[in-house]
């Protein structure tokens, strides 16, 4: 009995997998079911399970390498089994690995399959030793000579351990094993060529840190540059990269832009997460309209591979989602024949396993269109990159206010969306692309028929016309007597004097209407000194009064109250400031014009 063990195929698109931790040392028993191993494909991490019980006879792969799928890592059989054919199996697999990866072998890149090989060979030589990956590692740390070293692990392996008691005892002078370093130190010194002697120690009683070893190859840079950091560009950095180079090198990118009024559908989605049993987002929305985008338009939900343009019948959107590796598009599958509240229960879980590291290759394929949001991060406009072998993917926008001509030639203030679709020209073309946008934005901008019948029009519309901003005009109406109203674009509200004055006291008086402007715009004026100024401050609340309370004022003061705890010298200054900068506290003064005319009605 016994077994080849082998780097595992994570997923159809998966090209090299890296071994992060032998869960045992070599000559360590395991029974079946216990993780041996811990691999890391480009996009998803597993655990290697013993098929079998027996012992861990031989790893061919250390920690940090990588090599394609499928080649021989170890060997796990019973401790007195006969391995010679196990042993011939992971050689050739080893050698028809190598062969298949010779390009990237003669160039470095893959060095790992020829080292691989190269210890299998070894084993029938020196003595026919069996080292465990951590002790060769720790030999090149520690610079021991393993050929020196007594094993004393099983079949006589040798182990760490006996590695660091064969440097103890070794009265040889070896300068860096004598170096109080910490293991990650000495690994970052030998792969950037630092020698640890030479290096001064700020950890625990001297010891040397990654970082001083960092800070040594700093000083010792006559560049004139300060490395802050190296990011090793492997896993799913380098596959990301991979993919997304090979998408702009094949397919022909095209990316139309067009503006969708955003009104209706950011009502809808409030009064959907109003109406249903689930939290509901823009995207959940935005994300039916895309569906029923592409039932109307299914040349888009697409792939092209191998010279043939396939249409699928379900929409299996992928969702942009950027995580700390980089940026991945789980896929929610058959979006078309999803409720709303599904779709939004299910997008919400994919996003939190995708943020979680939860996810898995299953999550990643079967895409047929991609939608990607940097929206949410204030982009205004971009040119995203198509998905292999996906024809399209949707880049979506920051919303923003814009002033819009009215039915009846006045100015409103609408939020828009921007969208961003690129194509494969090779496939569609761009008359059909501003189709597909122009049937997009028809769904967004009335989104209500897609929407569950529970959720009316009336439930999500607020007032029927968007809000207007009162732009610096505001007007006074007085019909008859000491009352009247204020407007100032969509806002209104009503002044009065007191009944002795022959008003009917049930608003503010005029003077209190002007301390009301007084006071919100010392509050607004204070607060953009304070942000201008980097100064913490949380509240702001202005208090104003004047004599007498109708007719001529003769005194007016106001009070500023602010949660900061800036010092008295800037508090001073931002309040200094922000007076001036109020313009409705200038008209009390003799150095602001106020012009009056009139105008019969």
């Amino acid at each position: 009995m016994g077994y080849v063990v082998r780097m595992p195929k994570l997923g159809l698109e998966m090209e090299r997998g890296e071994l992060l931790e032998w869960t045992i040392d070599e000559g360590a028993t395991i029974e079946e079911g216990e993780v041996v191993a811990e691999v890391e494909s480009e996009k998803s991490v597993a655990e290697l399970e013993a098929r079998e019980n027996g012992v861990l006879r031989r790893t061919y792969l250390e920690e940090g390498e990588s090599v394609p799928p499928g080649t021989p890592i170890g060997i796990v059989a019973p401790a007195d089994a006969d391995i010679d054919e196990l042993e011939s199996e992971a050689k050739a697999g080893l050698d028809s690995a190598d062969e298949s990866d010779g390009a990237a072998a003669d160039d470095g890149t893959d060095a790992a399959v020829a080292d691989t090989r190269d210890r299998t060979e070894s084993r029938s030589t020196t003595d026919d030793r069996k080292i465990s990956p951590r002790a060769r590692k720790r030999a090149e740390e520690l610079g021991v000579d393993l050929a020196t070293v007594e094993g004393t692990g099983y079949d006589g392996a040798i182990t760490e351990d006996d590695v660091e008691t064969a440097a103890e005892s070794d009265g040889s002078e070896r300068r860096e094993a004598d170096v109080d370093a910490s293991p990650r130190a000495r690994k970052r010194a030998a792969e950037i060529g630092v020698d640890l002697a030479a290096v001064e120690g700020t950890g625990y009683q001297g010891s040397i840190t990654e970082d001083d070893v960092e800070d040594a190859a700093e000083s010792a840079d006559d560049s004139g540059r300060a490395l802050a950091e190296e990011r090793p560009f492997d896993g799913m950095r380098r596959t990301i990269a991979s993919r997304l180079g090979e998408s702009y090198r094949e397919a022909v990118h095209v990316t139309v832009h067009r503006e969708a009024d955003a009104e209706g559908l950011l009502d809808a989605a409030d009064a959907a997460d109003a109406t249903l049993e689930t939290d509901v987002s823009v995207q959940d929305v935005l994300l039916l309209a895309a569906s029923a985008t592409l039932e109307e338009h299914p040349a888009f939900n697409a792939t092209f591979e191998d010279e043939v343009h396939r249409l699928w019948a379900e929409h299996n959107v992928g969702v942009a989602v950027d995580i700390d590796q980089g940026l991945i598009a789980p896929v929610l599958r058959d979006v078309g024949g999803k409720s709303l509240e599904t779709i939004a229960t299910e997008r919400r879980e994919l996003v939190r396993s995708a943020t979680e590291g939860e996810y898995t290759m299953d999550h990643l394929q079967g895409g047929t269109f991609t939608v990607t949001n940097l929206g949410v991060l204030g982009v205004e406009s971009f040119d995203p990159i198509i998905n292999p072998p996906q024809v399209a993917i949707l880049g979506v926008d920051a919303v923003a206010e814009a002033p819009v001509r009215g039915t009846s030639d006045e100015i409103e203030w609408r939020r828009r969306l921007p969208l961003d679709l690129s194509f494969d020209h090779r496939v569609v073309d761009g008359a059909d692309a501003a189709r597909f946008l122009a049937t997009l934005v028809d769904h967004l901008e009335d989104p209500w028929p897609l929407l569950p019948d529970e959720i009316g029009r009336e439930s999500g519309e607020k007032s029927g016309t968007a809000t207007e901003m009162p732009d610096r005009t505001v007007t006074a109406h007085n019909p008859d007597g000491m009352a009247g109203t204020i407007e100032a674009g969509s806002f209104e509200w009503s002044f009065d004097e007191p009944e002795d004055a022959g008003g009917s006291e049930t608003g503010p008086t005029p003077v209190d209407v002007f301390l009301g402007a007084l006071a919100s715009c010392l509050s607004l004026s204070v607060r953009f000194q304070a942000d201008k100024r980097d100064a913490s401050v949380d509240a702001i609340d202005v208090t104003t009064d004047a004599d007498p309370d109708r007719g001529s004022v003769e005194r007016v003061e106001a009070t500023v109250r602010l949660e900061t705890d800036a010092d008295d010298e800037t508090v001073e200054r931002i309040v200094d400031l922000g007076e001036r900068g109020c313009h409705v506290s200038q008209l009390l003064r003799d150095d602001l014009p106020v012009e009056v005319s009139w105008m019969r009605a």
